[in-house]
């Protein structure tokens, strides 16, 4: 039974999740007939994190909430996260920026490019896919922004939430349910916060023994992912991708560097989200991440849990990094596509809107989160709908570095907001010296 188990141990190891990730990349791209084999694993794998993370998402948030509440230094603690969440936003957004006016993804592009940006247009831009892409945010008439966000956020039936997967919802319910359990009696306080401990103990445990299935899934999504990629994306797009995947590499560099500076070892930290960098890779779903993310920051660095339970949803789902950098960097590039000169209160409507509109898509993903695009689009006056095809087609490839960036950059985030935790001596506990 030992030998059996330790067999099993070795399909969370690297070797194991490097195999798995190189055979679906060359099923995706070179074996199309093993794809209906394989993806239904990647799926299968999917469902069941998805399965897990809400539960764990409403007890986590709700019960972090009602401890910290009972704290003398919640207000100095919650003053300090509002500050680094506004520096860590407006810090992508400027990136972003940046990196597109200094690598022009979208000037002096070539004929063959030009002539593929044509085709997809014209090949994907069918009435029903524009119809598809603008009707989820068509404001209802007589109604304002602000209301109709706030229409988003309020869940109607939390069960129907969970049921149908609303993170926002939920994450408004599990704030304003925390607020409420952090003012009752303490003694009936706690007989629920136990509850809901037990709960989350049980759906952490159950994302623990999915690890061991991870290799397999991880190779059915990158085969079902791969496959969806066409050779015209790829070639009308031959400049902003390569762009975009070294943004995101320099944006994460940077994030290794901040967690260097707040845990002083460099190689460690990387190796302890070691987890949660390959689930959001993998699945391309940052809340597929969320579990991993919370057992590194507690079981490898060492920080406090309750405080880790409340902040990692939290940056989740309100720092939006990701989305943030890549609609600063797309809009550079359709600007550059549409030859706009580029001043200073240019580059400051970029940045501010790319900003509200990474916050924006807290809650939505895919075809939906791309169309926030148009929060930054509107005021330049750009001409969105024709290009936006693009972004959705060329998806699949930058989702993944997308969801990396959210998921990394969190952990960083909470490092600046916690206290630096002693990880050289949690280093010399998981390998103590001979």
């Amino acid at each position: 039974m030992n030998k059996f188990i330790s067999y099993l141990h070795h399909l969370k190891s690297n070797w194991a999740i490097f195999i798995g990730a190189a055979a679906g990349i060359h099923i995706g791209l070179n074996e199309p007939q093993l794809i209906k084999v394989v993806s239904p694993l990647g799926q299968f794998y999917l469902d069941m994190l998805t399965m897990c993370v809400l539960p764990i998402l409403l007890t986590a948030i709700a019960l972090s909430i009602g401890r910290l509440l009972n704290q003398p230094d919640s207000q100095r603690f919650v003053s300090r996260l509002s500050w680094v969440f506004l520096g860590g936003i407006f810090a992508a957004s400027a990136t972003g920026t940046f990196f597109g006016l200094m690598f022009n993804p979208g000037s002096h592009l070539d004929t063959a490019s030009l002539d593929a940006i044509g085709n997809v247009i014209q090949d994907l831009s069918a009435v029903d896919l524009a119809v598809d892409l603008n009707a989820p945010y068509q404001p209802p008439k007589d109604s304002s922004l602000l209301q109709a966000f706030f229409f988003t956020l309020v869940p109607s039936n939390i069960f129907s939430a969970l049921a149908n997967g609303y993170t926002i919802k939920v994450l408004f319910f599990a704030i304003l349910f925390g607020f409420a359990i952090g003012t009752i009696k303490h003694s009936v306080a706690e007989h629920i916060c136990t509850s809901f401990e037990a709960i989350y103990s049980a759906f952490s445990k159950l994302v623990q023994w999915l690890m061991y299935v991870f290799p397999f899934g991880l190779c059915g999504l990158l085969a079902a992912t791969l496959s969806q990629i066409g050779s015209d994306a790829i070639l009308a797009m031959i400049k902003f991708i390569p762009v975009v995947i070294l943004t995101f590499i320099g944006w994460f560099v940077l994030m290794c560097l901040v967690l260097w500076h707040r845990t002083g070892t460099f190689w460690y930290s990387l190796s302890a989200l070691k987890e949660p960098i390959t689930v959001s890779l993998g699945t391309a779903n940052s809340m597929a991440s969320l579990p991993s993310a919370l057992n590194a920051l507690t079981d490898k660095f060492g920080y406090q849990k309750q405080k880790v339970d409340l902040l990692v949803p939290l940056t989740f789902n309100l720092c939006r990094i990701g989305p943030t950098l890549y609609f600063a960097l797309a809009t550079v590039f359709v600007v550059q596509i549409y030859n706009l000169d580029i001043g200073l209160l240019t580059v400051a409507v970029i940045i501010i809107g790319s900003v509200l509109a990474g916050t924006a898509t807290a809650g939505s993903s895919g075809v939906s989160m791309l169309t926030m695009l148009t929060l930054v689009s509107g005021p330049l006056g750009l001409p969105l709908d024709a290009v936006l095809v693009l972004f959705v087609v060329i998806d699949p490839i930058v989702a993944p570095f997308r969801v990396l960036a959210i998921v990394h950059s969190s952990c960083a985030i909470i490092s600046v907001v916690l206290p630096k935790p002693d990880v050289q001596q949690n280093a010399l506990s998981e390998h103590p010296q001979p």
